[in-house]
């Protein structure tokens, strides 16, 4: 399981979904294992996508087509696991 103990990536959504989007939550609420698009999270199709463009923003990445996929914002967990490959891959293309 993807723990957010000293990862600074799912802090940082926990903040964007707290604070930019309407969920009513604060960050210590938000559990990184609980659906994002169900349940006490929520988000509807409307705040998903300000979350992708808020998350490009902010990490400066971009996700491909693929990787919208309702799959890939099934959790924090989820999610910043596949930021954090972006990330690294963004790291590799620059380096290399």
């Amino acid at each position: 399981m993807y723990s957010s103990m000293n990862n600074p990536i799912i802090d940082k959504l926990k903040e964007i979904i707290a604070t930019e989007l309407c969920v009513n939550l604060v960050p210590a609420e938000i559990d990184e294992n609980a659906s994002l698009l169900e349940g006490e999270i929520d988000i509807d199709s409307i705040a998903i996508v300000e979350l992708i463009s808020i998350i490009e923003e902010k990490f400066g990445i971009v996700f491909t087509d693929e990787e919208l996929m309702p799959e890939s914002f099934s959790t924090l967990s989820v999610l910043a696991k596949l930021i954090e490959g972006k990330l690294g891959q963004t790291a590799s293309a620059v380096t290399s």
